[in-house]
């Protein structure tokens, strides 16, 4: 009977390495590894290929047995910060499902970085924005255009989210920066989808139409961010010769829907440049009118928020210019003005002709509201502009966020469209009856009650790319006489700045406070300040990059008149502790 085999000896000579070359890898055979081409590889004259394990994105589906219950309780997890209450229709809880699936992630950037601010996205931007954007966000995964002009406004937001507190700072420039890395990046992202737009040739713009309007608009939002009026300015007139040149392109509705959250963000920037500018800049300021393809869109909340938001433009442009004017010429600081404008009493008729107007669009905006979008409680006796005092501190609730906004808006273009102050200034360089304010304090009134309805926290995750609260509270206080509205005005930013001092609705929230502050200690003496605009017009200032606010404002010009002579005058006052002189 034969004996059992030896064991063979071991090949402790043989070193298994992982290094081999792709060749040799599908030959089956050794790899001598030499460098810059292994022995096989030069005997068959092939190219030798350094072998890369590839990696690659699966769905795993994991059931609850397979996971013990002690490793999820002991696992950490990153998670973004919540960004407040999240209002959304029935019919919107499906959609915003879908955003979080790996079929958008993967569709944009496979690194983690991109994948990183891809989940910011979904979870920061689009509740703030259009949902026209969600929409058209799985084209990103072809395009690389969008894909970039995507994540630039993603990393944007981000960088103005996760602030940095300055090393050394001044009193009108705030204490915080927008993260520095976050910029980098974002204009990394921008410069690159400015260079693949740069090469979509002329045959190509009808076919690509979606596209670059979408990506046109998001660099408008990116521009309108950081406070950029010239970059936003090129970007508008582009597409506006786009929109000349191929009237056509409005025939989708998806463009159609780009193009209404574009006049949105129009909207915003045509308010920041309001706020601050030169008395010069500010009676020139154009009118920004509607396209024809929405001047009767009332389908949405979205639509109705654009043709609201052009109702409330107009109506402060008309209003804010007209009073200007008047106290300008009562104070005898523009004396050309004076000459220009002899017929007063032909110019407060037109100006109350065209405020009519924007009454009646106003009126029929408020027919189309559907149900879910009136407050909560009964507004009959408000909307009568009745005075209820037990009824001043009381809040107004709406079912979602974007309702109670839009009906901030509704609510301050009433109190740009009322008479009685226009006419009381009609003869400003004689004194007048006593005029006390009531019809617009009755609007400022009911506008303080929606925004204490409102949740601090949504407005500033959700008023990133809208005219905020405070912009309209700033806006109403030039309306009012009250001290008690005043100081709530003045409260509420207060609140707001102590739990985010940066900003809300793309708006320096210590700035507004800075400006609030100084008006009420003008009030306080008896002196009614009706505009505020700078000294020397500075272009908008440059852009928001080292800090919040793109405007170094120290001190403005506060325009208004006495409340016991009604002399009209012009002050110019410190914003750090509100010391005057006269201008």
């Amino acid at each position: 009977m034969y004996k059992p085999a030896p064991p063979r000896p071991k090949k402790t000579n043989i070193v298994r390495s992982r290094n081999g070359c792709q060749t040799c890898r599908e030959r089956k055979i050794k790899c001598d590894e030499r460098k810059p081409a292994c022995g096989t590889c030069v005997r068959l004259g092939k190219p030798c290929a350094t072998f890369q394990p590839g990696f690659r994105f699966r769905t795993v589906v994991i059931t609850s047995s397979s996971v013990p219950p002690q490793s999820l309780a002991t696992t950490p997890v990153a998670r973004l910060p919540p960004c407040g209450n999240r209002e959304q229709d029935e019919g919107d809880k499906t959609t915003l499902a879908s955003i979080g699936s790996m079929d958008l992630i993967k569709s944009l950037q496979h690194s983690e970085r991109d994948i990183y601010y891809t989940t910011y996205w979904e979870d920061r931007c689009l509740p703030a924005l259009h949902p026209i954007f969600l929409s058209l966000s799985w084209a990103a995964g072809s395009k690389a255009i969008l894909r970039n002009s995507i994540l630039a406004l993603s990393s944007c937001h981000f960088s103005r989210q996760q602030v940095e507190r300055k090393r050394a700072c001044t009193l009108h420039m705030g204490s915080f920066s927008p993260s520095f890395g976050h910029q980098t990046r974002s204009h990394l992202y921008y410069s690159a989808a400015m260079k693949e737009i740069m090469r979509i040739g002329p045959e190509n713009i009808v076919y690509d139409s979606t596209i670059i309007v979408m990506v046109l608009t998001l660099f408008a939002y990116i521009e309108a961010s950081v406070g950029n009026f010239q970059g936003f300015r090129c970007h508008v007139d582009g597409l506006l010769q786009l929109l000349q040149s191929h009237a056509e392109i409005l025939n989708s509705p998806i463009n159609t829907a780009l193009i209404m959250a574009w006049m949105q963000i129009r909207f915003v920037n045509w308010w920041s440049r309001a706020y601050f500018s030169s008395w010069d800049v500010h009676r020139r300021l154009p009118s920004v009118p509607l396209p024809r393809c929405l001047k009767e869109r009332h389908d949405s909340l979205q639509s109705r928020r654009v043709i609201v938001l052009s109702i409330l433009c107009e109506s402060h442009r008309l209003n804010s210019g007209h009073i200007l004017g008047c106290l300008r010429r009562g104070a005898g600081v523009d004396a050309q003005t004076h000459v220009q404008h002899l017929e007063q009493g032909a110019e407060v008729e037109k100006c109350l002709y065209l405020l009519r107007e924007q009454e009646s669009r106003l009126d029929d905006w408020l027919t189309h509201l559907s149900p879910s979008e009136w407050p909560l409680s009964d507004h009959t006796y408000w909307m009568s502009n009745s005075k209820k005092p037990e009824d001043d501190n009381t809040p107004i609730y709406f079912q979602s966020h974007d309702a109670a906004l839009n009906f901030a808006y509704y609510t301050l273009a009433r109190v740009m469209q009322c008479h009685g102050l226009l006419r009381s200034l009609q003869n400003c360089s004689h004194p007048q009856d006593p005029y006390g304010y009531e019809e617009e304090e009755s609007w400022v009134r009911l506008l303080l009650r929606i925004t204490n309805g409102t949740n601090i926290q949504t407005s500033l995750a959700r008023n990133n790319y809208t005219i905020g609260f405070q912009g309209l509270l700033l806006a109403a206080l030039l309306r009012c006489q009250s001290p008690a509205l005043g100081a709530a005005i003045q409260s509420w930013v207060q609140s707001l700045a102590d739990l985010q001092p940066t900003e809300e609705g793309s708006f320096p929230t210590y700035q507004t406070l800075g400006v609030i502050k100084s008006i009420n200690r003008q009030k306080q003496v008896g002196l009614d300040i009706l505009g505020v605009t700078q000294p020397v017009d500075d272009g908008g200032g440059t852009p928001k990059v080292t800090a919040f606010n793109s405007q170094p404002i120290d001190q403005l010009i506060l325009h208004g008149r006495s409340r016991l002579t009604r002399v009209p005058f012009a002050i110019c006052v410190g914003l750090d502790f509100g010391v005057g002189e006269e201008y």
